[in-house]
């Protein structure tokens, strides 16, 4: 049985922190219930969001002796007394599962030792398919099945993350498995229980509302079972103080931003290395650092720094506690060397004061900074390091051809000849092995100058050209892409152009397939009929209503997505993160808490044309406010019918009444701007993922408010990372 859900005593303080203090509470509960000597199993998938709520030594002083990674690999549980398996609830690994209950049934009978006590802990619920799969294989009666709810995982004070697997976009949008939406729903009302409801819900995208539904549905079942029933914390009767609303931003809708290269330090380590659970696996032996995973490893472990052991891999963990991180983390990269220089200038400094040091007090001052000084030394040569890396790639050619053709494409601008050359010369040198940096492998320590030309480079490329150019994209150009991509990474990769036409990423210029993309959005995501299971209307990436032909270079124009004269260093407008590109998912937000940033003034510049004038008679724009705006929800989307109109999705703005009955919408309306003037915060939730610029775009929003905007996620992700799940594979390999 799961423990009862502790609830932080509300404040004007956030504490998010707490919520992996809660998570490891519950997880060493979990351990407990099998009294002495264990081994656990954890899914390679949730192996590294675990190292995050708990390390190797925390799980050693409640009896784990080992640690296994789920694999096809036989166990060698030793003379351990129970096994716990802690893994996603799918039906491929609960028959691993079963085989390995059933051998270790088989030994024990063989040998007359005492039986091995099983335990199966499913992340985040129990579901009845899972047992039903155990049932058939014979074991169900062997397994004590549990649940473990991992919901958000805190990485930084001002972002949660689920850490689930990066395939959330494709379930929803290709498969038509909306599973992913029942887990969000109940993370948040799991931090609703903790923090009060969110006084307002907004949101843009057909699974937002689904979301948004959901969470109108659950609180309505709580009400009605009196507010106490499952552990759950009666707060959640009561209208948070500290959250003036819930932003529910549905990937459908901006699916530009991830496929663009990021130009933020954080993001282009993300995008050379991959970073997966705030960290990133180096190759060699320059620094001495935490081990990957806590002691886990696919034959067994019994402690945490086997990876340092062995010499050949290190981990770099990436976040605010590390100082020099911190500082450079959500720059524009073309900023960051300067500030490592200086940073290294002080640091010498700081060490330089020891000569200075004359008295025995002033020693001793020295001698007490002596352990930061070496910390911030070791920190600042790392991130030197990947600096340079960086630079390399940054530098060359490649990376050069790629960002302009990008910026091309985001300017409104068509391709020339050279550009299109290089893209058929990528084409022509594709390397169908390449290892993709958070996807396929772990990169060496000092990755390639030029990226390798793999069929995630190929496809974000042609993705952005077909979201951006719209109409504008000819059938000879797309017939011979479409033969260069089968020609170069092979036949069964038409499946996978066929699942971007599906989701809406590839676009597909006939008269005859486009009646095809709207037989199949008709259907729903999959071909599948989902009428009447989610909406009235199939959840669809493409715009319902929209009154342009090409709908993104009109919302380039009236939400000022493209800032000719953006400062990368010392920014004032989001845009900086991608050098003068503004993500279209934080600029619906600005719509939302009424950011000057959308109501371009006095456009100027070679982007001018592209700016909406400040006399559109189309728009009737709510009241531009006095200063810089002051954060927060407030007057909700009106005004911006015809931003919404071309955008995928249903729109969402429901105000959450504070009693338990039906109160006047007008009063509760009221109240909630009454609150939302005074609530500190509004969470964000990004469903299908965000990416490092879109976090960093939410700080400089923050500082900018002085209001906080609380980053929640399914997972962080990168451009590879979002198209990989739509990727077919080659051959019979399954993943696990």
């Amino acid at each position: 049985m799961r423990p009862a859900d502790k609830s932080p005593e509300l404040s004007s303080e956030f504490n998010l922190i707490q919520l992996k203090e809660i998570l490891r509470d519950e997880l060493i509960a979990i351990l407990d219930t099998i009294r002495g000597s264990k081994a656990l199993v954890l899914d390679k998938d949730l192996s590294g969001a675990l190292s995050v709520i708990v390390d190797f030594a925390v799980l050693k002083d409640h009896g784990v002796e080992k640690i296994f990674l789920l694999d096809e690999t036989p166990l060698d549980t030793g003379t351990t007394k129970g096994v716990i398996y802690l893994t996603l609830p799918h039906i491929r690994k609960m028959k691993l599962i079963a085989e390995q209950v059933r051998a270790a049934s088989q030994s024990s009978a063989n040998s007359s030792a005492a039986r091995k006590e099983h335990s199966l802990q499913l992340v985040p619920r129990r579901t009845l398919l899972c047992e039903r799969v155990l049932e058939e294989e014979g074991v169900l009666g062997d397994v004590t099945i549990g649940e473990y709810r991992m919901d958000f995982i805190p990485l930084e004070d001002d972002l949660l993350s689920l850490e689930l697997p990066a395939t959330t976009f494709k379930e929803l949008y290709l498969d038509g498995d909306f599973s992913a939406i029942q887990h969000v729903a109940r993370a948040v009302m799991r931090l609703q229980g903790y923090y009060g409801f969110f006084p307002r819900v907004v949101g843009k995208g057909d699974y937002a509302q689904v979301l948004a539904d959901s969470l109108s549905r659950m609180r309505l079942e709580l009400v009605s079972g009196g507010g106490g029933g499952g552990g759950a914390s009666s707060s959640v009767l009561t209208m948070s103080t500290l959250f003036d609303s819930l932003v529910i931003v549905d990937r459908a809708v901006d699916m530009v931003t991830p496929l663009l290269t990021q130009l933020t330090y954080e993001g282009l380590i993300s995008e050379v290395y991959g970073i997966t659970n705030s960290s990133v696996t180096l190759g060699g032996t320059s620094a001495s650092l935490p081990a990957a995973t806590p002691g886990a490893s696919s034959g067994g472990s019994g402690g945490a720094n086997d990876s340092q052991s062995t010499g050949k891999r290190r981990r770099l963990m990436l976040n605010g506690e590390d100082a020099v991180y911190r500082e450079i983390r959500n720059m524009n990269f073309s900023g960051v060397g300067s500030l490592l220089s200086k940073m290294s200038r002080q640091l010498q400094d700081s060490y330089e004061s020891r000569h200075r040091a004359k008295t025995v007090q002033e020693i001793r001052s020295f001698v007490g900074k002596l352990g930061g000084l070496q910390a911030e030394h070791q920190s600042l040569k790392s991130h030197v390091s990947l600096a340079e890396t960086i630079m390399r790639r940054t530098q060359s050619d490649d990376f050069n051809s790629i960002l302009e053709i990008e910026q091309a494409l985001v300017g409104g601008n068509d391709l020339s000849k050279e550009q299109l050359a290089y893209i058929e010369k990528v084409l022509a040198l594709a390397d169908p092995r390449a290892h993709i940096p958070g996807v396929t492998a772990e990169l060496s320590e000092q990755p390639l100058a030029t990226a390798p030309n793999s069929i995630h480079k190929v496809l974000r490329v042609l993705c952005l050209y077909s979201l951006w150019r719209g109409p504008s994209f000819k059938q000879k150009t797309y017939d011979a892409w479409y033969e260069d991509v089968v020609a170069a990474f092979g036949h069964h990769q038409t499946i996978t152009l066929d699942n971007l036409r599906q989701v809406g990423l590839l676009a597909v210029p006939s008269a005859a397939s486009a009646q095809a993309v709207a037989s199949t959005a008709a259907s729903g995501p999959g071909g599948s009929t989902t009428l009447g299971l989610l909406n009235s209307v199939a959840p669809s990436t493409r715009p319902r209503n929209p009154v342009h032909t090409n709908s993104i270079g009109y919302l380039r124009k009236s939400l000022n997505l493209i800032v000719s004269d953006a400062r990368e260093t010392d920014p004032e407008d989001v845009s900086y993160v991608y050098s003068g590109y503004a993500p279209l998912s934080i600029r619906l937000l600005q719509c939302l808490v009424r950011d000057p940033a959308v109501y371009p003034a006095n456009p100027s510049g070679r982007y001018a044309a592209l700016l909406r004038p400040l006399g559109d008679s189309r728009a009737a724009r709510p009241a531009l406010p006095e200063g810089q705006s002051t954060g927060g929800v407030k007057g909700g989307w009106a005004g911006w019918d015809d931003v919404l109109n071309e955008l995928p999705g249903a729109t969402v703005d429901v105000v959450q009444s504070p009693s338990n009955g039906d109160a006047d919408i007008a009063v509760a309306d009221a109240m909630v701007r009454r609150l939302g003037e005074k609530a500190p915060a509004t969470l964000v939730m990004f469903l299908g993922g965000c990416t490092f610029t879109e976090i960093a775009a939410l700080r400089l929003l923050s500082q900018q408010h002085g209001h906080r905007y609380i980053i929640a996620t399914t997972q962080i992700i990168n451009g590879n990372s979002f198209l990989d799940p739509l990727i077919q594979r080659g051959g019979n390999a399954t993943k696990v």
